[in-house]
Protein backbone atom coordinates (compact mmCIF):
# COMPACT_ATOMS: atom_id res chain seq x y z
CA UNK A 1 0.00 0.00 0.00
CA UNK A 2 2.74 2.25 0.39
CA UNK A 3 4.33 1.94 -2.64
CA UNK A 4 1.47 1.91 -4.49
CA UNK A 5 0.30 4.97 -2.69
CA UNK A 6 3.80 6.50 -3.32
CA UNK A 7 3.72 5.85 -6.94
CA UNK A 8 -0.16 6.37 -8.44
CA UNK A 9 -1.74 8.36 -5.29
CA UNK A 10 0.76 10.70 -3.63
CA UNK A 11 -1.85 13.18 -2.75
CA UNK A 12 -3.06 10.43 -0.28
CA UNK A 13 0.33 9.50 0.54
CA UNK A 14 1.61 13.38 1.76
CA UNK A 15 -1.73 13.35 3.66
CA UNK A 16 -0.76 10.38 5.51
CA UNK A 17 2.26 10.86 6.23
CA UNK A 18 2.66 14.90 6.00
CA UNK A 19 5.75 14.74 3.28
CA UNK A 20 5.28 14.14 -0.44
CA UNK A 21 6.86 11.22 -2.03
CA UNK A 22 10.80 12.73 -2.81
CA UNK A 23 10.34 13.96 0.45
CA UNK A 24 10.70 10.96 2.29
CA UNK A 25 13.07 9.28 -0.27
CA UNK A 26 15.60 11.91 0.39
CA UNK A 27 14.66 11.25 4.45
CA UNK A 28 14.79 7.78 3.72
CA UNK A 29 18.26 8.02 1.70
CA UNK A 30 20.15 10.13 4.63
CA UNK A 31 19.33 7.76 7.89
CA UNK A 32 19.30 4.30 5.94
CA UNK A 33 22.70 3.95 7.00
CA UNK A 34 22.51 4.50 10.80
CA UNK A 35 23.64 1.87 12.93
CA UNK A 36 20.49 2.25 14.66
CA UNK A 37 18.67 0.08 11.67
CA UNK A 38 21.46 -2.91 11.99
CA UNK A 39 21.02 -5.37 14.55
CA UNK A 40 22.03 -8.83 15.20
CA UNK A 41 19.15 -10.37 16.63
CA UNK A 42 17.31 -13.20 15.24
CA UNK A 43 14.21 -11.31 15.40
CA UNK A 44 15.02 -8.74 12.26
CA UNK A 45 13.64 -5.25 12.28
CA UNK A 46 10.88 -4.01 9.95
CA UNK A 47 12.25 -1.97 6.44
CA UNK A 48 13.25 1.26 6.84
CA UNK A 49 10.83 2.73 4.93
CA UNK A 50 8.06 1.00 6.76
CA UNK A 51 9.43 2.60 10.28
CA UNK A 52 9.90 5.63 8.69
CA UNK A 53 5.90 5.89 7.78
CA UNK A 54 5.21 4.91 10.89
CA UNK A 55 7.15 7.83 12.84
CA UNK A 56 5.60 9.79 10.39
CA UNK A 57 2.29 9.28 10.29
CA UNK A 58 2.49 9.06 14.40
CA UNK A 59 4.64 12.57 14.17
CA UNK A 60 1.94 14.20 12.11
CA UNK A 61 -0.93 14.02 14.03
CA UNK A 62 -1.36 16.60 17.33
CA UNK A 63 -2.38 15.34 21.05
CA UNK A 64 -5.26 13.35 20.76
CA UNK A 65 -5.45 13.17 17.50
CA UNK A 66 -4.32 9.78 16.82
CA UNK A 67 -2.97 6.70 19.38
CA UNK A 68 -0.50 4.36 19.19
CA UNK A 69 -3.32 1.70 18.63
CA UNK A 70 -4.11 3.70 15.95
CA UNK A 71 -0.89 3.66 14.11
CA UNK A 72 -0.09 -0.23 14.89
CA UNK A 73 -3.95 -1.13 13.09
CA UNK A 74 -2.65 0.61 10.41
CA UNK A 75 0.55 -0.36 9.64
CA UNK A 76 -0.47 -4.08 11.03
CA UNK A 77 2.40 -4.38 13.57
CA UNK A 78 1.99 -4.24 17.02
CA UNK A 79 2.08 -1.31 20.02
CA UNK A 80 5.66 -1.86 21.04
CA UNK A 81 6.68 -2.15 17.12
CA UNK A 82 5.74 1.73 16.74
CA UNK A 83 7.14 2.61 20.36
CA UNK A 84 10.17 1.00 18.95
CA UNK A 85 10.18 2.46 15.06
CA UNK A 86 9.87 5.90 16.19
CA UNK A 87 12.27 5.56 18.93
CA UNK A 88 14.58 4.33 16.11
CA UNK A 89 13.57 7.02 13.50
CA UNK A 90 14.16 9.39 15.97
CA UNK A 91 17.80 8.89 16.45
CA UNK A 92 18.34 8.40 13.15
CA UNK A 93 16.83 12.06 12.07
CA UNK A 94 18.44 14.03 14.76
CA UNK A 95 22.25 12.52 14.02
CA UNK A 96 21.46 13.54 10.57
CA UNK A 97 20.21 16.64 11.58
CA UNK A 98 23.07 18.71 9.54
CA UNK A 99 22.89 16.50 6.69
CA UNK A 100 19.07 17.28 6.51
CA UNK A 101 19.82 20.93 7.68
CA UNK A 102 21.06 21.06 4.00
CA UNK A 103 18.11 20.10 1.98
CA UNK A 104 15.83 22.88 3.33
CA UNK A 105 18.18 26.25 2.84
CA UNK A 106 15.08 28.22 3.28
CA UNK A 107 14.91 26.72 7.26
CA UNK A 108 17.90 27.26 8.59
CA UNK A 109 17.09 30.43 10.62
CA UNK A 110 14.99 28.45 12.14
CA UNK A 111 17.28 27.29 15.19
CA UNK A 112 15.20 27.57 18.32
CA UNK A 113 11.60 26.32 18.97
CA UNK A 114 9.37 26.80 21.71
CA UNK A 115 5.98 25.40 23.28
CA UNK A 116 4.05 25.16 26.28
CA UNK A 117 3.29 22.27 28.69
CA UNK A 118 1.46 22.02 32.01
CA UNK A 119 2.55 20.85 35.40
CA UNK A 120 -0.15 19.61 37.48
CA UNK A 121 -1.11 20.16 41.07
CA UNK A 122 -2.43 18.13 43.69
CA UNK A 123 -5.29 20.27 44.58
CA UNK A 124 -7.05 23.25 43.41
CA UNK A 125 -5.04 25.91 45.19
CA UNK A 126 -6.69 28.12 48.17
CA UNK A 127 -6.10 31.62 46.15
CA UNK A 128 -7.35 32.51 42.96
CA UNK A 129 -8.24 28.65 42.56
CA UNK A 130 -10.77 28.77 39.53
CA UNK A 131 -7.76 30.38 37.37
CA UNK A 132 -5.19 27.00 37.51
CA UNK A 133 -8.09 25.15 36.00
CA UNK A 134 -6.82 23.95 32.83
CA UNK A 135 -8.38 22.96 29.57
CA UNK A 136 -7.51 19.23 30.40
CA UNK A 137 -9.72 20.07 33.20
CA UNK A 138 -7.01 20.06 35.69
CA UNK A 139 -5.61 22.28 37.89
CA UNK A 140 -2.42 22.86 37.06
CA UNK A 141 0.78 25.76 36.22
CA UNK A 142 1.71 26.39 33.11
CA UNK A 143 5.37 25.85 31.73
CA UNK A 144 6.68 27.49 28.54
CA UNK A 145 10.24 25.81 26.98
CA UNK A 146 12.31 27.09 24.53
CA UNK A 147 14.84 24.49 23.01
CA UNK A 148 17.32 23.87 20.36
CA UNK A 149 15.45 21.32 18.16
CA UNK A 150 18.94 19.11 17.45
CA UNK A 151 19.76 18.50 20.96
CA UNK A 152 16.29 19.29 22.76
CA UNK A 153 18.63 21.01 25.23
CA UNK A 154 16.13 23.92 27.32
CA UNK A 155 17.79 27.47 26.47
CA UNK A 156 14.86 29.60 28.32
CA UNK A 157 11.30 28.48 29.91
CA UNK A 158 8.99 30.43 31.79
CA UNK A 159 7.36 29.13 34.78
CA UNK A 160 4.06 29.89 37.07
CA UNK A 161 1.40 30.87 35.61
CA UNK A 162 -1.79 29.60 36.02
CA UNK A 163 -2.96 26.06 33.84
CA UNK A 164 -5.63 28.29 32.50
CA UNK A 165 -3.07 31.01 30.56
CA UNK A 166 -3.02 30.90 26.95
CA UNK A 167 0.21 29.88 25.28
CA UNK A 168 0.33 33.02 23.30
CA UNK A 169 0.03 35.33 26.80
CA UNK A 170 2.88 33.24 29.09
CA UNK A 171 5.23 33.12 26.22
CA UNK A 172 5.99 37.11 27.11
CA UNK A 173 7.26 35.99 30.23
CA UNK A 174 10.42 34.50 28.71
CA UNK A 175 13.63 36.32 28.14
CA UNK A 176 13.49 35.33 24.25
CA UNK A 177 10.23 37.28 23.77
CA UNK A 178 11.19 40.14 25.86
CA UNK A 179 14.53 40.70 24.33
CA UNK A 180 14.60 38.51 21.05
CA UNK A 181 16.02 41.79 18.88
CA UNK A 182 19.20 40.54 21.19
CA UNK A 183 19.13 37.23 21.16
CA UNK A 184 18.50 36.30 17.83
CA UNK A 185 20.53 37.26 15.02
CA UNK A 186 19.63 38.58 12.02
CA UNK A 187 17.52 35.86 9.98
CA UNK A 188 17.44 33.75 12.58
CA UNK A 189 13.79 32.87 14.55
CA UNK A 190 11.95 30.53 16.91
CA UNK A 191 9.50 27.72 15.71
CA UNK A 192 6.00 27.64 17.15
CA UNK A 193 2.62 25.95 16.77
CA UNK A 194 -0.65 28.13 15.78
CA UNK A 195 -1.02 29.14 19.47
CA UNK A 196 1.47 31.76 19.42
CA UNK A 197 2.18 35.56 17.58
CA UNK A 198 3.47 35.16 13.93
CA UNK A 199 5.93 37.12 13.79
CA UNK A 200 9.13 37.63 11.85
CA UNK A 201 10.99 36.22 14.61
CA UNK A 202 8.43 33.70 15.62
CA UNK A 203 6.94 31.54 12.33
CA UNK A 204 4.00 29.31 13.42
CA UNK A 205 2.07 27.60 10.63
CA UNK A 206 -0.37 29.93 8.16
CA UNK A 207 -3.51 30.70 9.83
CA UNK A 208 -7.05 31.00 8.01
CA UNK A 209 -7.79 35.07 7.88
CA UNK A 210 -11.04 35.66 10.02
CA UNK A 211 -13.07 36.55 6.87
CA UNK A 212 -12.12 32.73 5.51
CA UNK A 213 -10.23 34.02 1.99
Amino acid sequence: MLVHHEKHRPHLFQQKHSVNPDIFDDILDHISDHPIFQNKSNNPQLPMSIQLAIFLNQAGHYGNAITLEDVAQWAGVSVGSVVNCTHCVMIAVLDAHDLLETCSEEWKGGFLAIDGSTMDLFTKPGYFGETFYDRKSKYSLGCQAVILPHNLLIVDYSLGHPGSVHDAFAFRSTCLYEEHADLLPDGHWVWADSAYPLEPWCIAPFKKPHNGH
